[in-house]
Formats: structure tokens, sequence, C-alpha cells
């Protein structure tokens, strides 16, 4: 689980910078799922979706805490369940522990508590440290039957890593994009100009470089501890990254939106067992089908009916339909919009409730092969579309109702210490 990768982020996804070579021999091996979304552009209710197989209602979240995962499936079918996240929005505090032998919070790019006390960042944690940990735990364990995830940030802002800017000028922004800059430009005190934006993206794609660098450790020590040829490796992300495709002040941020520089995510499997015969999926899936894939290959089925469903029909060439997929911004501040929006694989119609600003509209409706940017609402122009996804929008809506946001006291359930690391990622305000 790399947080907050954008598709795009990837070579084998579009990306002119080689910022994957890793991924992109995986995928060569395996299955590229070219359409896949996530319901949600931050990371706790995409977590919520991703482990329960369902999107984000009381039935699964409730009282802060996850109360369903799928993880406990696997954990009865026998397998030794492991988690070696760097915690922020992914922190058991949230119950993402559910389902877990070992679940690890380790120190990532910003600081975690130790024994009470908060740790400043000191930049030796991160991605390097998480993989190191797992493969740790791969040589106790590698003997058994296993699920291991390993999430981490060192993709996610701030960006500090320079080996695609340094022939660049940082402009007025500084060798890293960093909180103090990225304040200021959602206070609109420094306007980025064309150059920055290209710099900060080039920051960005240099943490997906890094990121790539120890997953090849990763797959490296499954060879080396012969597991290579017996384990299903999946790669994926939460949500992605605004970097300057609208509004220059969400510039290096997440969680307002749902167009698809947040929503549209990766998603490689790799079975080393079968070379399956669809290796490219056209065909739009969704965050919330991971878990119940997996489950599908350990011969296993979840305790109750999930929203997801196996993506096996759609690499063995049995499907090749779409999967409607609907997306919710689950605000985190007050002050934020509440948007909501389903996306059909050929078309995303996006719903701004009220109360809003007069300038933003009701309805958006995008036609996502034409204009993959979404910077063109055809909601006028196609009723008969904009009618289809507004009716499947609005049973959807009836179905989990206005109580599926998620809903968080920020004052009582978060400790010192995780508060101070959801600032530094850029989530609370100062």
């Amino acid at each position: 689980m790399l947080d907050t990768l954008r598709a795009d982020g990837l070579s084998l996804y579009g990306n002119p910078r080689a910022t994957s070579p890793a991924l992109d021999r995986l995928a060569e091996r395996g299955v590229v799922f070219e359409q896949a979304v996530s319901h949600a552009p931050w990371t706790l209710p995409a977590f919520v979706g991703l482990f329960s197989g369902s999107y984000p209602s009381p039935r699964v979240f409730a009282e802060q805490r996850l109360q369903v995962t799928l993880v406990e499936a696997l954990r009865e079918a026998g397998y030794a369940t492991a988690a070696f996240t760097e915690g922020g929005f992914a922190s058991s505090v949230f119950g993402f522990d559910r389902g877990f032998d070992t679940y690890w919070e380790l120190e990532g790019k910003v600081a975690l508590a130790k024994d009470g006390e908060l740790l400043k960042p000191t930049y030796e944690g991160g991605v390097a440290k998480t993989v190191d940990a797992a493969l740790s735990w791969l040589q106790q364990n590698g003997g058994r039957r296993f699920f291991l995830m390993l999430h981490t940030y060192e993709i996610h802002f701030p960006y500090t890593y320079d080996g695609y800017a340094k022939t660049l000028s940082p402009g007025r922004l500084g060798p890293a994009y960093e909180p103090k800059e990225s304040r200021a430009v959602k206070r609109g005190e420094l306007q980025p100009s064309a150059a920055d934006v290209a710099y900060v993206r080039a920051l960005y794609d240099a943490g997906v470089r890094v990121v790539d660098q120890h997953l090849e450790r990763l797959f490296e020590g499954l060879e080396a501890l012969d597991l290579a040829d017996r384990t299903v490796v999946v790669v994926t992300s939460d949500h992605g990254e605004a970097l300057g495709e609208r509004d220059l002040r969400h510039l290096g941020r997440h969680g307002d939106w749902l167009y698809d520089e947040l929503l549209h995510i990766p998603l490689i499997l790799h079975d080393p067992r079968v070379r399956h015969p669809v290796r490219r999926v056209s065909a739009q899936v969704r965050l919330l089908d991971v878990l119940p894939t997996l489950l599908d290959l350990a011969n296993t089925t979840p305790a109750a009916e999930t929203d997801g469903r196996s993506l096996l029909p759609l690499v063995r060439g049995e499907e090749s339909d779409d999967r409607l997929a609907f997306g919710r911004s689950h605000p985190i501040h007050d002050y934020d919009l509440r948007r909501t929006c389903m996306r059909d694989g050929r078309h995303k119609l996006i719903a701004n409730l009220a109360p809003r600003p007069p300038e933003v509209p009701p309805l958006e409706l995008y036609e996502l092969a034409e204009d993959a940017r979404e910077h063109t609402s055809v909601a006028d122009a196609h009723p008969a579309v904009r009618d289809r996804l507004g009716l499947a929008l609005r049973e959807h809506w009836h179905r989990t109702g206005d109580d599926a946001d998620i809903a968080l006291d920020i004052d009582q359930v978060f400790p010192d210490a995780l508060r101070e690391q959801l600032r530094a990622l850029g989530y609370l305000d100062e």
C-alpha cells in the first residue's frame, strides 16, 4: 500500500520519468488494472473500504474504529497476518489492527512517539525501515502461509527528495515542498508559477522512485527466502494527489476533491503460480475489490456480503464489464465541502452537496475518455447520462445514508503523538 500514489506516478501508467523500474518488471509478469479507482480521497476512509471490502458505513466503521475486516477471514483460514505501517490515519487507533497477529507502526517520514515521548523527525525511518522490518518478519515466518501488508507514507507530502529536481529551479519554494510552503500556497500568499508546479512534480516523482528502489529490495528478499515463486503480490494505493491540475492552492494536497488525480490509483496483481490470459484489464475496478480477490485466491470467503468482488473473473477473461464505482469525500474539517460521485468507467458524475459557494455547481459530469483531466463539465449537454448516474448515486446514498461520513472528533480521538504526526503530514491545521 503506497500511500498517496496516483496512477500516473508510475512509468507503467504513463509517467515520462522512469520512476518505477521494479514495479514495471512486476507488472510485466502480472496483471495491470488500467482503471482502478478509490472510493475516497484520503487515507482513513480508503483503508476502511480496503479492509472491509465495503463502502464506509456505520456497519463497518463505528465509534471511530473499524468494525469489520476481511483480514479476520484470512487469519481464520490459517494465515499468519502481519502489517508494517507508518501510522497516521493507518494507525491502530482506528482499529486497523483488527485481524492482525502483528501490527507494527514504525517511524515514518514524520514523528511518532516512544514510551509516551514525542520523537522529532530524524528521517532515519520511513520506507527503508519499514521494508527492513517486513523482511525480518518474513525471515521468521516465511515458512507459514502468511498475509503481510506493507504501508508507507514516503511518497506523501512533505516532498523532500530532489532526484529529479536537481536541474530545475526551486523558484520561491525552496529546495523541498514542506508545511511552510504549502500553507503559504493554500492561503494565497504564494502564487505558484508553472515552473514551481513542475518543480513540485519533480519532487513528488523522486519520492516514487525512492519507494520503487526499496520495493526492489523487498522483491529480492522474497527471492532470497525462496518465497517469490509462491507469494502473490498486490501493489496499490489508497488515493492520489493534486499536483497543479486546477486550483493551485491545492498543490500537494488531497482530501478535498473527487477528480481522478485523487481517485485514479495503480493496481498490479502478480500471481507467480499462473499466467493469466488477460494481462491488462481496461475495465473499471475498485479498491474495494482487492481483499475479496485475495480471499478468492486463498479459497476462503468473507463472513458477510461485501460491496467489493473478486477480480479473478476479469483476469481469466470471464468478465469484461466496468464495475460501477461510488466515491465520497468524507470531509475532515467543518469547512470542507461534502461531495459524492458515481463513475461508470466512461463518465463521472460529481454531486457537490449543500451548503456550497455559489460558484460551485451542484452537478459536474465528465467524459473521461475525451476529457481525462476533467476540465469541462458536460452535465447540461448529456442529460440522459447525467440522470442515469444521478439515479445510481441517489440509490447508493439511500442505502448508506448521511451517517456514512467518517466523522472524527479530532480533539478527543487523537493521542498527542498521532495529532503531531497528522499535522506534519498536512492533515490538521495549525
